[in-house]
């Protein structure tokens, strides 16, 4: 008896230790973060949100797991820039920002945003491989011993997301930026350049896809610049529309926009809508839920930024607009 006793309290402190470590207590709206990208695992059917961190010096990724996009549990780190020539970004000096991660070829892959300027490099998208699972540990993909730049070098390159057209082929989505040396009259610009299959560099010339001057809703910003960023591309399947959703500033207000090919080709010609479809937060992306249901992420309120999550409808080839709650 006192055996059986014994092999009781054995097991029941380690399901309730289980169960305190699965326990899944961040609401949603407590998640203070900038740029959220949601990863969903089918196979798990668990949410993931991964994104920019440090560890001392360093800079790092942690990840956040979720069974219901509402309740949330932090996993800790599972990427530390301690490889290569990442060890010579600085904090307080170099940036590191938007990570956006893909399930792609049977692994997932990071795309963030960075600047190192012991290498000269002020802000541009480099490349992170995962495992199996989004919240794996990742490594630097390096190229000659150093970690490759998705972005031509040149370009002050920012907000980096993957986008893979109708004949399989992966395209790097970027912003160039409103203060960079590559842009006209502070006005921010979107860009693509084709990848690789394996995503290990790109193929040909980048492309310019449109100036943020072209879409009659962002007001100026941060000076006299007028900001583009964030831009990430979802296909309708019912009228084969490519859209762009992107964020600047309206009226001194972060907000979302979108510009549509009606062609359905990354090179366009793109349309933009007169309006917004989302005020007050921004740095979208898109995906479905476990349910099939359309979601938006962003970050919401741009001086307090935190998660925030909205169902999205499309009705005639466009987004409609969501209101702020």
């Amino acid at each position: 008896m006192r055996r059986i006793f014994f092999l009781f309290l054995l097991l029941s402190t380690v399901f309730s230790a289980r169960a305190q470590e699965e326990r899944f207590d961040i609401m949603q709206r407590d998640i203070a973060v900038r740029d959220p990208f949601i990863t969903v695992d089918r196979e798990a059917g668990r949410y993931y949100l991964v994104t920019a961190a440090r560890d001392g010096q360093h800079m790092a990724l942690q990840t956040y797991e979720s069974p219901d996009l509402i309740h949330w549990r932090r996993l800790g780190l599972n990427y530390r820039g301690n490889e290569g020539w990442m060890q010579q970004v600085r904090n307080g000096a170099d940036h590191w920002w938007a990570p956006d991660t893909y399930l792609y070829r049977g692994r997932y892959y990071t795309i963030v945003t960075l600047t190192c300027q012991t290498q000269g490099r002020i802000n541009f998208c480099t490349l992170l491989q995962g495992g199996r699972k989004p919240q794996d540990d990742y490594h630097n993909v390096l190229h000659k011993g150093v970690p490759i730049s998705l972005t031509p070098y040149g370009q002050q390159c920012l907000d980096g997301s993957l986008y893979i057209d109708p004949k399989g082929r992966p395209w790097l989505v970027y912003s160039l930026e409103w203060n960079g040396p590559d842009v006209q009259d502070l006005i921010g610009e979107t860009w693509a350049i084709r990848l690789k299959k394996n995503l290990r560099g790109s193929v040909g010339e980048p492309v310019r896809l449109f100036r943020a001057n072209e879409a009659p809703w962002p007001t100026w910003k941060k000076g006299d610049a007028l900001v583009v960023d964030a831009p990430f591309m979802w296909r309708d399947e019912e009228s084969g529309h490519l859209i762009c959703l992107w964020s600047s500033f309206r009226d001194g207000k972060y907000c979302v926009g979108q510009a549509i090919s009606r062609s359905g080709d990354i090179t366009g010609p793109w349309e933009h809508l007169p309006d917004p479809i989302y005020v007050n937060g921004g740095h979208e992306m898109l995906f479905r839920d476990l349910q099939g249901q359309l979601k938006m992420s962003l970050h919401h309120d741009n001086s307090n930024a935190h998660l925030r999550i909205v169902d999205m409808k499309i009705s005639n080839g466009q987004f409609l607009p969501v209101a702020e709650e």
